[in-house]
């Protein structure tokens, strides 16, 4: 019996290495696939219905360009994909960026409710986000993508530790941060929940000094700080409560954009769903010592003037946005048209916006809004050219479309019309010779 029992224990030592080198073998296997995948990430992935469904699967977080090939603005977006793929699969948390041509898989547009192109969502653990509104190009991606993944609130113990996240946040300053000291944390996370793809938010709890009072500009806590920039070296904006009820959301809401936004295409949605009046700077360029005087005094005035959102716009390279203001084919910039809705109003001193007087005729326009002393004039509607034209692609495959409808449909005609008249040929030929009865009393005439 003992000595049964002493060859299966020698077995055993015998497989053992081979057990281990089975279960090595195999682990360095899975870690293989892991990195041959997480390689293949850091680019777009080109996904089908199927391949769609088994990504989801596979990712705990992918982001997702639904497009047609045939958009422009689609087009456009794909190189900024290319470059945010590989910052993101990088992460701590790898997001993966994935594309799938929604207008030929018409069953996943309808599952996901994509009604147009582009359209990008964050997908996390298979389920989806609310789509992304924000600029297209690869920084405000990454910021967006990265800011979801994260938790709503950050919360520190000490001022270096929020400077060692701000250090770390550079690369996703496209969102604003907002910043509690000494705050209630559970008041500030039901905004951080709400505004969660619009900003980052953090609270400090532990210690501060007067040297973090001082950098951050604020005077007594508790305190919201707001900061903005390309490395959040602006502050925007301070709050001192109260911070429950509708001033502290105003006050959040009124935050989410800079002072003074550049206004292009990407962005005009979180105008439009800002809802305020917008001030707009017309420019003939923004980088003229004139047109960074306009920037600065309109800066100075927003804080006063929460009521109004302040913009600008560099008219040579955005005129079909312009044009409906009816500023002229030569018109004198730097200007200022208040942009409300459908309607607009503008100064009727052409001189207003230059020099010394800048200042005061800002505040006079403002006021004269507020007061409704402007005229409102309508929204120039663009013309049948002009609403072809903002998407020629589409345009053109509209117009070839109909040709190709046009054609079939007059082919078709011709050949129904041939077949009628083949259908019986001497009916419809004069001068065919009758047969029967008929043909025999004309040959005895």
């Amino acid at each position: 019996m003992w000595c049964l029992v002493e060859l299966l224990v020698f077995l055993a030592f015998l497989q053992a290495p081979h057990f281990a080198w089975v279960s090595g073998h195999q682990q360095q296997q899975k870690k293989n696939d892991d990195d041959d995948a997480l390689a293949a990430a850091a680019q777009v992935l080109e996904l089908t219905d199927t391949g769609l469904e088994a990504a989801l699967n596979r990712y705990d977080y992918l982001l997702v360009d639904f497009y047609a090939p045939w958009c422009q603005h689609c087009k456009t977006l794909a190189p900024e994909l290319d470059v945010a793929a590989p910052l993101l699969a990088d992460d701590s948390k790898p997001i993966i960026v994935a594309k799938i041509n929604a207008d030929k898989y018409r069953n996943v547009a309808e599952k996901y409710d994509i009604s147009f192109f582009p359209t990008m969502k964050l997908f996390t653990n298979g389920y989806p986000t609310d789509q992304y509104q924000g600029p297209h190009h690869a920084h405000a991606l990454v910021s967006y993508a990265r800011r979801l993944t994260a938790p709503a609130i950050q919360v520190f113990q000490s001022k270096s530790a929020l400077h060692k996240f701000i250090e770390s946040m550079v690369s996703s300053s496209e969102l604003p941060l907002f910043v509690g000291f000494e705050l209630e944390v559970s008041n500030l996370e039901r905004f951080a929940h709400k505004f969660r793809s619009k900003a980052w938010f953090a609270a400090v709890v532990g210690e501060y000094s007067e040297k973090a009072m001082a950098d951050f500009s604020f005077s007594k806590i508790p305190a919201l700080v707001v900061l903005h920039g390309q490395q959040y070296e602006e502050i925007q904006d301070v709050f001192y409560g109260p911070f429950q009820g509708h001033d502290f959301e105003d006050f959040v809401k009124q935050n989410l954009l800079m002072l003074v936004t550049p206004l292009n295409a990407d962005n005009l949605n979180i105008f439009k769903e800002d809802g305020r009046p917008n001030v707009v700077a017309v420019l003939e360029n923004d980088t003229t010592p004139k047109s960074k005087a306009l920037i600065e005094k309109m800066k100075a005035a927003a804080p006063a003037n929460r009521a109004f959102v302040f913009s600008y716009v560099v008219a040579s390279e955005w005129p079909k946005f312009v044009r409906p203001f009816k500023l002229g084919k030569k018109p004198k910039l730097p200007t200022i048209v208040i942009w409300d809705d459908n309607y607009y109003s503008k100064s009727s001193n052409a001189e207003a916006f230059t020099g010394d007087i800048v200042e005061s005729e800002l505040s006079k326009l403002l006021q004269d809004f507020k007061d409704k002393r402007l005229k409102q004039e309508k929204l120039q509607a663009p013309s049948f050219y002009e609403k072809a034209m903002e998407n020629n692609a589409s345009f053109l495959q509209f117009v070839g479309m109909l040709v190709v409808m046009s054609i079939t449909i007059w082919t078709k005609n011709r050949a129904k019309r041939s077949s009628q008249v083949n259908t019986n040929p001497e009916e419809n030929n004069p001068i065919a010779q009758p047969d029967g009865e008929d043909a025999g009393a004309d040959k005895e005439d």
